[in-house]
């Protein structure tokens, strides 16, 4: 009765997936590619930074306030806003 909500099958059409090796062969050749355009000295700049970064006064405290009970998070929050 209602044929015209299903889905029509479309003839000839074969939906083929890479292979999981080939997706990790073709991220890898992608990622050579991107080594090779950007160069090394700058990849080693952008991961300089991004250690930095990780290694600041700030991303620790996000990690120890992540680390902690979010309840108790949430009500000091809470408190230090209705204090301003």
């Amino acid at each position: 009765m209602f044929g015209f909500l299903k889905q029509k099958k479309k003839a000839g059409k074969t939906d083929t997936k890479p292979s999981r090796e080939d997706l990790i062969a073709q991220a890898k050749a992608n990622a050579a590619a991107a080594r090779e355009a950007i160069g090394e000295e700058t990849l080693d700049k952008i991961a300089a930074a991004m250690r930095r970064k990780q290694e600041s006064d700030l991303e620790k405290a996000k990690t120890k306030i992540r680390a902690m009970d979010q309840d108790k998070v949430a009500d000091a929050v809470r408190l230090w806003l209705d204090e301003k």
